[in-house]
């Protein structure tokens, strides 16, 4: 039997990094957010545990460059997942907005330094083909952990307490930072290998002698408030996906199943947009995953308390569009860079990305604090990923041209 690179095994481990430093830290908070509302926080003070979050992930982000030419792509990853732990214990302690805005900031850095920016040169190192492919496998981690985890916290809570959940949750996120840390190498050469198809007939992203030296300054401008429109909307609808079903008159556990159903349609969807990308490439299958959001984000207007087709079918095609905002970034900066220019272009686009989410997280929960809903927010929502949408067929067109 042929024995398997050694890549794949990355590809897993980059798969665990997201469930860990972007589900855990970030996506399952949506879960979260009604039982820590319940102990007193109003809609804006939840919201804000989740712009808090963002503004971390944001501030570290100009820093992640100098992070990991500093400790390495391993070491780094590991103190990046123990942050990501200790944030899980600070929420545990509770009482408070300022204990819960702790465990937030935490949260924030250990996405920021431990999750999309390393896993995507992890898999930059690793990957000469099929890079599509193992981005798609390694970022569905964050769907996994929404699907496996939100039934989970949400029965552990009810069954135990929020504090418990909580420890639970650190604990493991401990025993995966170690475990990540035992299976990583930075590079092929670690292992006396080479990339993953290096010498083949190569794929749709492999264009690193090709692609433009930079972009001109109106693309990066352009790609900048893309970004900024792509991140609000991307941590908008995920972090009140569980408020709007209860605003909607929908159960608790109803809601619980929505995020859960958002996060296993979410991991179907990267298996299969990575795989299209490397065949159609990125800009038709990222067109066509905004496309599908914007139309779940209108659907949710459907959305009546009763009928749970109207509430399962919005989260379907909103949880299968979702798949760009983890895959679309690397991506983009893959088909509009050079191999030397991807990390600048990568850290480009996931600052703005960050900042959007800063600017935008917390609005829906300030709309509902006014009038008693969360529907109008996705149509606002379904506005800037429309936007976006058009910013990105322009940016493929100018940036791409004279390359």
């Amino acid at each position: 039997m042929k024995k398997r690179h050694y890549a794949w095994v990355i590809c897993l481990c980059g798969l665990w990094l997201f469930v860990c430093n972007m589900g855990l830290c970030s996506n399952i908070l949506s879960v979260y957010l009604p039982f820590i509302e319940a102990g007193g926080l109003s809609d804006s003070m939840g919201s804000a545990i989740l712009s808090i979050r963002c503004l971390f992930s944001f501030a570290v982000t100009f820093l992640v460059e100098l992070y990991y030419r500093k400790l390495s792509l391993r070491r780094g990853i590991l103190l990046a997942s123990l942050i990501g732990a200790a944030s899980a214990v600070v929420y545990s302690i509770g009482g408070s907005a300022l204990v819960y805005y702790t465990g937030a900031a935490l949260g924030g850095i250990a996405y920021g330094l431990g999750a999309i920016y390393p896993v995507s040169l992890l898999l930059s190192n690793w990957f000469h083909t099929h890079r599509g492919l193992a981005l798609g496998v390694s970022s569905a981690g964050s769907g996994v952990s929404v699907m496996v985890f939100s039934p989970l916290v949400s029965a552990l809570v009810l069954r135990y307490s929020l504090r418990t959940t909580f420890l639970l949750q650190a604990a493991f996120m401990l025993v995966s930072a170690v475990g990540v840390f035992l299976l990583l190498r930075d590079d092929p050469a670690q292992k006396g290998l080479r990339p993953f198809g290096e010498g083949g007939a190569g794929d749709a992203r492999t264009r690193e002698k090709e692609g433009p030296e930079g972009l001109p300054k109106l693309v990066l401008w352009m790609l900048a408030g893309m970004m900024l429109l792509v991140g609000g909307a991307g941590q908008a609808f995920s972090g009140h996906l569980s408020v709007l079903a209860r605003s909607c008159g929908y159960s608790v556990k109803v809601a619980a199943t929505v995020v859960s159903l958002q996060g296993t349609v979410l991991v179907c969807s990267k298996f299969l947009s990575g795989g299209l990308a490397d065949r159609f490439g990125s800009k038709r299958c990222t067109s066509l995953l905004m496309v599908l959001f914007i139309l779940g984000c209108a659907a949710v207007q459907l959305m009546n308390g009763v009928s749970l087709f109207w509430c399962f079918a919005p989260v379907c095609f909103m949880g299968f569009g979702a798949s760009v905002y983890n895959v679309g970034p690397p991506l983009w900066a893959g088909d509009l860079s050079n191999r030397a220019g991807y990390p600048k272009l990568l850290k480009w686009l996931q600052i703005f990305y960050n900042l959007g989410g800063i600017l935008f997280s917390a609005v829906p929960g300030i709309i509902a604090d006014h009038t008693g809903e969360y529907k109008s927010s996705y149509l606002l929502i379904a506005a800037m990923m429309l936007l976006s949408l058009t910013i990105l067929r322009w940016s493929y067109w100018r940036g791409l041209k004279k390359a």
